[in-house]
C-alpha cells in the first residue's frame, strides 16, 4: 500500500577500431580500441528494502541506476611456430566511468508518516547504489598453446596450453582518496589456467587447472577492517570423451576433483568469515552435430 515509481532509460553507441600488422609469416601485432557497457545487477535495480536494526541502516534498491561505461585499449604481439602452436603477450587498459558503487550513503530517513516508509525507520541511515565512481585497470596477459604432433607414437596426441593474467586497478569513488588494487572490488589481481590434453583415435582426455588469486569482494570505506575478501581458489577438472560416431560424442567430466573449498575473510587473512564446500561433481553428456 505504499507504491513508489522510479524510471530510467538510456541509449548509446559504442565505436571501436581494430588493426592487425604482420611483421612476418610467423609474427603479427594486433591493436584494438573499443567502448563497452556494464549494466547494473538486477538485484540493485529492484526497489527492495533491507533493514539492519543493529546498525540502524536501511538499504534500498535504485531502479534509476545507470550502466557503467568503459573505454578499452588492447595491444597484442603473437608468434606462431610449427607444427601447431603460438606464444602471445598482451597489454590492456580499461577506463571505467559511472562506476556502480553499492552502500552509498544517500541521506537519513526523516520522521513522520510521509517519510516514504509509512513513518517507520526514522533516523536510519539510508544506503543505496549509485553511479559515483571511476576506475582504471591495467594488465598483462601471457599465453602459450601447442599440439605436440612432432612427438613419436602415442605422444603425438598430446596438447598443452597455459595463460597467466596480472592486473592493477585504481579507483575514485568520491572524496580525495584513490583506492588501489586491494581496495577495488570486482577485479582479481592474479589468475592462471593450464590444461593438458591427449587424443588417440576415438578417445580423448583433458586435465584443467585454474588458479584465482585472493581478491576483495566488498570494500568498507568507514571501517576497512570489515572489508570482505576471498582467499585464493584452485581447482582441478578432469574429463574424458569417446567419439561414438562422426556426429556423436560421449563425455564424462569431474569438476573440482580435489574438492577445493571457497573461503572468505574480513579485513585480515586470519579473520576467516566463511567457508563454502562446493563438493566434487560428476557429469555425463552426449554431444551431437547435425
Amino acid at each position: 500500500n505504499n507504491p513508489r515509481r522510479i524510471t530510467g532509460r538510456y541509449g548509446h553507441t559504442f565505436p571501436g577500431a581494430y588493426l592487425t600488422y604482420n611483421f612476418s609469416r610467423t609474427m603479427l601485432a594486433r591493436a584494438n580500441w573499443s567502448n563497452s557497457i556494464g549494466r547494473p545487477p538486477f538485484a540493485n535495480l529492484v526497489p527492495r528494502e533491507d533493514v539492519n536494526d543493529q546498525t540502524q541502516t536501511l538499504t534500498v534498491g535504485n531502479p534509476a541506476l545507470q550502466p557503467q561505461f568503459a573505454e578499452n585499449l588492447d595491444l597484442t604481439l603473437e608468434y606462431y611456430f610449427e607444427p601447431v602452436g603460438n606464444l602471445s603477450v598482451s597489454w590492456f587498459r580499461k577506463s571505467i566511468r559511472d562506476y556502480i558503487i553499492t552502500g552509498t550513503n544517500v541521506g537519513t530517513v526523516s520522521s513522520g508518516n510521509d517519510n516514504g516508509f509509512n513513518g517507520e525507520y526514522s533516523g536510519f541511515t539510508l544506503l543505496s547504489s549509485s553511479n559515483a565512481g571511476t576506475a582504471t585497470v591495467n594488465g598483462w596477459e601471457f599465453a602459450y598453446q601447442q599440439q605436440f604432433t612432432f612427438l613419436p607414437g602415442l605422444l603425438k596426441g598430446l596438447g598443452a596450453s597455459l595463460n597467466y593474467t596480472l592486473l592493477e586497478a585504481s579507483g575514485n569513488f568520491g572524496g580525495a582518496t584513490n583506492r588501489e588494487t586491494n581496495q577495488v572490488p570486482g577485479f582479481i589481481p592474479r589468475t592462471a589456467n593450464a590444461s593438458l590434453s591427449w587424443r588417440y583415435r576415438k578417445f580423448s582426455t583433458r586435465v584443467l587447472y585454474n588458479h584465482v588469486g585472493s581478491y576483495i569482494t566488498s570494500y568498507n570505506a568507514t571501517s576497512p577492517g570489515y572489508s570482505a575478501y576471498r582467499f585464493a581458489y584452485r581447482t582441478v577438472n578432469f574429463g574424458v570423451a569417446w567419439q561414438l560416431r562422426p556426429a556423436v560424442q560421449l563425455t564424462a567430466d569431474v569438476s573440482n576433483l580435489l574438492n577445493e573449498p571457497q573461503r572468505t575473510y574480513r579485513g585480515f587473512s586470519d579473520r576467516m568469515s566463511g567457508t563454502i564446500i562446493n563438493g566434487t561433481s560428476l557429469s555425463f553428456g552426449v554431444n551431437g552435430r547435425f
